[in-house]
């Protein structure tokens, strides 16, 4: 079976288990099935050999296993994949933020870009108009302050107008798209500098937050936030094991395992998964 007939197989798979839930009363996503898919075939109590290919009947144990454990009303090992389902939909590195960011950036960017770099003035009035679109350009890049607030575009402008007045807009659009796109890169670097610099010399820059003193007080509260939830956390998983280990009669001959302790088991490994996230939060 080639990868591509693999993948329909399983994307079939999982609409089938997703329509299941649905009959049933139980929307699920299609995240949530695939990682429960995988968590059932991979479980070696299931016996599902992942070297072979899926006969119609395993098909059909692994929907209603899988359909089984989406439809459980108090399970602990369901919550404990719905959270880390959600973790991993949700979560980012700094640097995949980072690189997300920038091309978000990007993307707001290159339309103002190519106005200004494929330009072709002629009268004053095109001139005037390819100088807003390039203060536009630096305001959007800095992210300081919103092109429709008068006093941020005063205040662009002339920052601007130090640095690169309107007489110079000749000699700019006769470089070439490349130059034209690396002098508004430096223009946007230097321009907000200037910004800060008289923000933070109070003459103006009242439109641009503060993020020192803003992440300073609202990062503190963060992090205690999330250290409370792990001391919780931490809390229960020692009492829980605590529980365990008294609950486990080393003399007790070997036989079918207690439900009560297979369900402890399971809220020990959720407080545990719980703890770990929060610990790569913080």
């Amino acid at each position: 079976m080639s990868q591509a007939q693999a993948e329909n197989v399983i994307k079939n798979i999982i609409r089938e288990i997703e329509q299941e839930c649905a009959v049933k009363g139980r929307a699920v996503s299609e995240t949530l099935v695939a990682f429960m898919v995988k968590v059932v075939v991979l479980d070696p109590r299931n016996e599902f050999n992942v070297d072979r290919k899926l006969t119609k009947k395993d098909v059909q144990k692994l929907v209603e296993l899988c359909v089984d454990k989406l439809l459980e009303e108090w399970s602990p090992a369901l919550d404990t994949i719905k959270m880390q389902v959600y973790f991993d939909m949700n979560y980012t590195s700094r640097r995949e933020f980072v690189e997300e960011y920038y091309r978000l950036l990007q993307d707001r960017l290159s339309p103002v870009s190519r106005e200004i770099t494929d330009s072709r003035v002629k009268t004053r009035d095109e001139v005037e108009g390819v100088y807003r679109n390039i203060i536009s350009y630096v305001l959007l890049r800095s992210g300081m302050g919103s092109t429709t607030d008068v006093t941020t575009v005063r205040e662009t402008t002339a920052a601007l107008q130090s640095v690169f007045p309107q007489l110079e807009l000749g000699a700019f659009m006769s470089l070439t798209k490349t130059d034209k796109e690396q002098q508004l890169s430096e223009m946007s670097t230097i321009v907000t500098g200037i910004r800060l610099f008289n923000k933070f010399s109070k003459r103006g820059g009242e439109s641009i937050d503060d993020l020192p003193v803003i992440l300073s007080e609202a990062l503190p509260a963060v992090t205690k936030g999330l250290e409370k939830d792990l001391n919780v956390s931490q809390r229960l998983a020692w009492r829980y094991t605590a529980l365990l280990e008294r609950l486990m009669d080393p003399e007790n001959p070997p036989g079918e395992p207690d439900p009560s302790l297979l369900l402890l088991n399971q809220v020990l490994y959720n407080v545990r998964q719980h703890g770990v996230l929060l610990k790569v939060l913080l």
